[in-house]
């Protein structure tokens, strides 16, 4: 009977290391996981993810139909937080449009601060002409981009993608066209 008990201490003892150890590496791989994620680009934040989506029908300047997935600025808070805390990665394929009730005449800021690639906007009048497209830069010191031309949308995305889609200046975007998905 004596062996016995001495042989179940050192198995009890030992079980409870494993199961130490066991939360010790789950705790540590819940507070290590976002920065992982975060370190990787992939991060897109709550704000962006709760925007509407839609599908806006398009033209590019040699007259051919182009279709963008973007997500909809809409609301003041939406439009405040715009692409910030969006990662690399996941700004490659993301396009946002920043859709307001009426025509901007005046200069309208648009907020690059924690964006973690460059960026360029596309201004759109109330026609749906592309009328410019300006780069933002996204250094330390540069955390906002002002729009100086009329426009009723801007389209914002990772630097080279509108180009990419077929969308320049010249280029014709539907955004009275948009149909929301989801």
């Amino acid at each position: 009977m004596k062996i016995l008990k001495t042989v179940k201490r050192p198995i009890t003892t030992t079980l409870a290391a494993i199961v130490v150890i066991g939360i010790a590496y789950v705790i540590g791989a819940f507070l290590t996981g976002p920065g992982s994620v975060r370190a990787g680009g992939g991060v897109i934040p709550t704000a962006v993810l709760n925007m509407p989506c839609g599908i806006l029908p398009a033209t590019d300047t040699n007259g051919n139909a182009v279709t963008l997935l973007v997500r909809i600025a809409e609301t003041t808070e939406a439009r405040k937080a715009g692409l910030n805390g969006v990662g690399a990665k996941a700004l490659d394929t993301m396009v946002l449009l920043y859709a307001h009730l009426k025509l901007e005449s005046t200069r309208v800021k648009y907020e690059t601060g924690g964006i973690r690639a460059p960026l360029e906007l596309a201004v759109i009048d109330e026609l749906g002409n592309v009328v410019a497209v300006k780069k933002a830069s996204t250094t330390a010191t540069t955390s906002s981009i002002y729009v100086t031309e009329k426009h009723q949308w801007v389209l914002a995305a990772k630097e080279g993608l509108l180009a990419k889609l077929g969308i320049v200046k010249g280029s014709i975007v539907t955004p009275d066209d948009l149909r929301r998905i989801g």
